[in-house]
């Protein structure tokens, strides 16, 4: 294998928790300063999580273990190898080429990411918008679940797929699987004087607040057609001038963000006639929860965490998820959204702020 040398640290903080990333590829480390731009920081003495990304290209051996090892380490399952101090899975069957170590180290973590990058013939020629891609796709593992599974562990958050935004009576949340306008009701929204964005994408809950998930907001066209080319509150993401643009930006606020009370979650899908209908917070829950299974990142997500609790249990831990979300939905006047795409986006807008009025 070839591999890309120079080494560098970077400091992240979200929601209180310190995380810092090495790596060996440099391009990643200039990329991932960007992605969390709003949440780096100077690398933390003593952080509770540490990072170490190692990049190689070349052909990729999904059965060799490329993390060196101290300890005997036993057979737990076909594709990952322990002992009481480390996990290492070798095929996580979410990426090719990607292969994780997670270990325990004084009061803190270890999480070791080998990625070897082997694009197909026909990717040569998108170089190298395909390898930026795969520097997207790696910030999950170098940092979102890192983080996730630290807050879920010490302080009992969970995760929810869904938009929020903040209002003088609350966080107005819109959950919900991809494509049935989620993101195009939340910029419609941000039309309105009064709401401002707490997150796009993915949001923590301790099940009486919610949290933003900070991570850059990739808008189409459509989106872009209703907020203009430099959308108010956003900032355009930076990248190499050889790169095709992107349109993704950053939450200029996202540093001052804070935990919001809860006030509405709607549930939207595309129908032949609008709609806002009560729905019963123990429903919610329950959809919600699928809708989570149902989204790649966040099952992507679940299978990390499930290999963390697998290797080092703690009792009660699948369980407090459940009670999180159902206790936020207790808390939170819960509504199923009918869309009419005919009405236009401005209806939808409507008939989520009527039920304030």
């Amino acid at each position: 294998m070839e591999t890309m040398s120079i080494n560098s640290t970077l400091g992240v903080r979200m929601h209180g928790a310190h995380l810092t990333l090495d790596s060996n590829h440099a391009p990643l480390l200039a990329y991932a300063q960007e992605h969390l731009r709003g949440l780096t920081e100077a690398p933390a003495p003593a952080p509770e999580l540490r990072v170490y990304c190692h990049w190689s290209q070349g052909e990729w051996d999904e059965e060799a273990n490329p993390f060196a090892v101290s300890r005997p380490l036993n057979v737990i399952g076909k594709r990952m190898l322990g002992n009481e101090h480390e996990l290492i899975w070798l095929d996580t069957l979410r990426m090719k080429g990607l292969q994780l170590r997670f270990a325990r180290e004084h009061e803190g973590w270890r999480f070791d990411v080998a990625y070897c990058f082997h694009p197909k013939k026909e990717k040569l020629e998108s170089l190298p918008e395909y390898e930026y891609k795969k520097y997207f796709s790696l910030m999950s593992y170098l940092v979102y679940y890192p983080v996730m599974w630290h807050l879920e562990s010490l302080r009992g958050w969970t995760i929810l797929h869904a938009s929020a935004l903040a209002s003088g009576r609350g966080a107005i949340m819109i959950g919900g699987l991809g494509g049935v306008g989620k993101t195009t009701t939340c910029v419609a929204l941000l039309q309105r004087p009064g709401l401002s964005l707490i997150s796009e994408n993915i949001i923590f809950t301790d099940g009486d607040f919610i949290y933003p998930c900070m991570e850059p907001i990739r808008l189409d066209e459509g989106s872009l057609a209703l907020l203009g080319e430099n959308p108010p509150g956003l900032r355009r993401m930076q990248f190499p001038e050889s790169l095709k643009d992107k349109d993704m930006f950053h939450v200029a606020s996202a540093e001052g963000a804070e935990q919001v009370a809860p006030a509405a979650l709607f549930l939207p899908q595309f129908t032949a006639q609008r709609y806002v209908r009560p729905l019963a917070p123990k429903l919610a829950a329950e959809k919600m929860i699928a809708m989570n299974r149902l989204t790649r990142e966040l099952d992507d997500y679940a299978w990390y965490a499930a290999a963390l609790e697998m290797h080092w249990p703690q009792a009660g831990r699948a369980a407090k998820r459940v009670e999180v979300l159902q206790r936020l939905t207790q808390r939170t006047r819960c509504y199923e959204l009918g869309i009419d795409r005919n009405a236009g986006v401005q209806a939808v807008v409507d008939d989520v702020l009527g039920v304030f009025s």
